[in-house]
Order: structure tokens, then C-alpha cells, then sequence
């Protein structure tokens, strides 16, 4: 009877703590899903963008497509030609098949390899602009942190 009392006591502090620990701190997901079920228009709305746009970052565009109906198409239109990797690949091999690249071409390659994952085309990408335009700051500043 007493170990009962006291299991049972032991699982209500932890039904507390973590309640506790839901409400004052609670992550970036449960974040836009209570502003998402907002009465207030805005904050709804703001809350279904956050959401999509968490959603996108974890690669899971089947879940945020849900939502694409309940959004601004520019607004979603502009995330995914800078952020949807069938995107982003058509915008790479533009920028590569473009025979005359300056520092900044060289830069948003390297950027766009960086979001699709492949960093050591990066680095290289970022070396080459750095051959263009050694002077300029953030491409120095940017090669000297790739190259270490």
C-alpha cells in the first residue's frame, strides 16, 4: 500500500514537471501551433506560416503542403524557389552553366550547395569566388572559415 502511494505520488511530480516544462518553455513547433489556434486572424495566420515554414525546414513538404491553401502564394511561391531542393537544384545548373560567373554567381552556388548539403562543392565554390575578389571582406571572411 505505502510503494503504491508512493509510485503514484512519483508519477504525479512528473506529470507536473513536465506540464511545467510544456507551458514556460515550450519548443518552436508547439510555439506555432498554439498561435495557430488563435482566434485572432494574424496571429493564426502568422502562427500556420511559422508552422509551414518549420515544416520545410525539416524536409517534410508533403505536411506543409497542408497548409499551402491557407497561405499567401507569393509568400510561399518565394520560400520555395529559395528553399524547395527541386528549386534549388534548377537554380544551381542555371548558375553553372552560365560561363561568364562573377564573385556573387560563385557565392549563391556556394550557398545553394550549402542548403542542399553538399559542402565540400561549397568550399569550393567559395575558394573560386575568393580567386575573383580577394579583397572583398565577407568573401575573405567566408573563405578563411571554410578553409579551416
Amino acid at each position: 500500500m505505502k510503494a503504491k502511494i508512493i509510485i503514484s505520488a512519483f508519477l504525479l511530480l512528473i506529470i507536473i514537471a513536465n506540464f511545467y516544462f510544456l507551458t514556460s518553455k515550450p519548443d518552436i513547433f508547439t510555439q506555432a501551433k498554439v498561435k495557430l489556434s488563435r482566434i485572432d486572424g494574424s496571429t493564426s495566420y502568422l502562427g500556420r506560416l511559422n508552422l509551414w515554414r518549420l515544416l520545410v525546414q525539416n524536409n517534410d513538404w508533403q505536411n506543409a503542403s497542408l497548409l499551402e491553401s491557407q497561405l499567401s502564394q507569393d509568400q510561399v511561391a518565394s520560400y520555395k524557389q529559395n528553399f524547395q531542393p527541386q528549386q534549388l537544384q534548377k537554380k544551381l545548373s542555371d548558375l553553372q552553366k552560365n560561363p561568364n560567373k562573377n564573385t556573387d554567381d560563385y557565392l549563391e552556388i556556394a550557398r545553394t550547395q550549402t542548403i542542399l548539403g553538399v559542402s565540400t562543392q561549397s568550399a569550393e565554390s567559395i575558394k573560386k569566388a575568393h580567386q575573383l575578389d580577394p579583397i572583398r571582406s565577407d568573401v575573405d571572411r567566408l573563405f578563411y572559415q571554410t578553409t579551416q
